[in-house]
């Protein structure tokens, strides 16, 4: 993420969403300028190749070595908890409250992935919902069994079903623990006590990518289908 080149809109109009550049032909992950609801805009990584079909676009990434900051520790995605959002990068970056929120607007998805940079998307130690069965921008909850459409972690993996997640204002950002076995997903073979996975890290698993090392990352995104 070292290019500072925005891929600026072609058409007469800017765009307000990470979708019309995919929209209009821009397949090369970059850092896009995009508008929000009020006109203003703001520089966000777009990743528009990794999954045919689908625009994401970054609203958090964090090192293991930053783990214990607030925002990606315990401030809910509720919380405005800005880290770094003029400047897109992998190891303490998360988007304030409200360009969250005009992202959301225009997406139907959201994903979290682990060590993007250097692995891309392979499906592994992946999780992937839609705002529909489980708005995890509004939910708090604490072991609440909500429906995805993928998850991997450590190699246990599972389509539509439910996963535990936790949320709690001053307490958890969202995320899932895989030693916790009371929903449909199982991973807890092969995990650590209380090894919590996509955030809020308490103890770690250096066989789940986005702990393995103090380097290691982890990003969550908002997306949505591309027309056709």
């Amino acid at each position: 993420m070292h290019s500072r080149l925005f891929c600026l809109f072609q058409g007469r109009f800017p765009p307000t969403s990470y979708v019309e550049y995919g929209q209009q032909g821009f397949y090369k992950d970059s850092i896009h300028k995009i508008y929000d609801n009020d006109g203003n805009s703001f520089p966000a990584y777009c990743d528009l190749k990794s999954e045919p079909g689908i625009a994401w676009t970054l609203v958090m990434s964090w090192s293991r070595e930053n783990r214990l900051i607030s925002a990606f520790q315990n401030a809910p995605l509720q919380a405005n908890a800005p880290e770094n959002e003029n400047s897109p990068n992998w190891d303490r970056y998360r988007l304030s409250l409200e360009r969250m929120k005009s992202l959301q607007v225009h997406s139907t998805h959201w994903r979290a992935t682990c060590s993007y940079p250097t692995y891309g998307i392979d499906f592994r130690d992946y999780l992937r919902g839609n705002f529909k069965d489980f708005n995890i921008f509004d939910f708090l909850g604490a072991g609440e069994c909500k429906r995805v459409e993928y998850v991997d972690i450590r190699g246990h993996s599972g389509t539509n079903l439910k996963v535990p997640f936790w949320q709690k204002k001053n307490t958890w950002i969202v995320h899932t623990v895989s030693s916790s076995h009371h929903c449909e997903f199982k991973a807890s073979v092969g995990a650590v006590n209380k090894e919590h996975n996509f955030a809020s890290y308490r103890n770690i698993n250096q066989k789940f990518r986005c702990t393995q090392a103090d380097h290691s990352t982890t990003q969550w995104w908002f997306g949505a289908h591309l027309k056709k």
